[in-house]
């Protein structure tokens, strides 16, 4: 369906997760109760017994209105910022096909409904010009500043974490995200991955291609944190049916470190 002569930006995306039904992946407009394979979530990834350890608590879902699709959900990641009230996660899980997000808001450590941190609310967004402008996969990221939640700043309460490019794209990644299945997108699972290199089908995209890591989360991992010794270096994007155990990041390269660099 895709080759290497593909189209870049709008139409890339709309290929791929019309053509492909990739929405298992991108949870915007399904909700978060859509139908899904349990097996998508139950054979790499694994259940983190404790979301409030030091080490996972900045990980956390996000809860979202799509003016057209409705509720959604997606996953993200506290970020080390000046402001201490950064969130990292997907383009697509702020802005798709021109719309922006809505009620927007981050929990931290979030498990089955109980909220330990308290809920996060957007005041800003913040998405790469690249995705702005043609929602190139290759920077499918965005940052969101929330206000503090009942117990204060984002940062305080959780810590935030630092990130890091240019790495090897065959790194050992630790994925993190809310991955609907066999927990409904209710519980924080991570996969110990590799990186695989490239997605050619990115190739004649303009910018870096995208990262694939052997990861079988289902939809509501999007924007979940891919982490190299402890530090941020990508977010999941999309995934392909036909390889079910794969899911694909933008790679954090020079352009990347210069939005992150810029975040307040």
């Amino acid at each position: 369906m895709l080759g290497a002569g593909s189209p870049p930006g709008k139409r890339f995306l709309r290929l791929a997760w019309v053509l492909l039904a990739l929405s298992f992946v991108c949870p915007r407009g399904a909700g978060a109760a859509g139908a899904a394979s349990p097996s998508l979530a139950s054979a790499s990834s694994l259940g983190i017994v404790d979301p409030t350890a030091p080490e996972y608590r900045t990980n956390g879902k996000i809860f979202a209105f799509d003016p057209v699709r409705g509720p959604y959900t997606c996953s993200g990641t506290a970020l080390d910022t000046p402001s201490r009230s950064i969130v990292l996660t997907a383009g697509h899980c702020v802005l798709e096909e021109g719309r922006w997000a809505r009620m927007l808001a981050f929990v931290p450590a979030y498990d089955h409904g109980a909220r330990p941190f308290g809920t996060f609310a957007a005041t800003a967004m913040h998405v790469m010009p690249q995705w702005r402008r043609l929602e190139n996969p290759d920077f499918d990221l965005a940052a969101i500043e929330v206000g503090p939640s009942r117990l204060g700043t984002l940062g305080d309460v959780v810590g935030g974490l630092r990130w890091t490019t240019d790495r090897s794209r065959f790194s050992a990644f630790e994925i993190f995200g809310y991955p609907g299945g066999a927990q409904e997108g209710e519980a924080l699972r991570s996969c110990e991955a590799e990186g695989l290199g490239s997605d050619r089908l990115t190739f004649p995209l303009p910018g870096p291609p995208t990262l694939p890591g052997r990861c079988d989360m289902a939809r509501g991992a999007s924007g979940g944190g891919w982490l190299v010794e402890g530090m941020l270096d990508g977010v999941t994007s999309y995934g392909y049916p036909l390889h079910p155990g794969r899911l694909f990041s933008p790679y954090f390269g020079a352009a990347v470190g210069r939005f992150l660099a810029g975040l307040p």
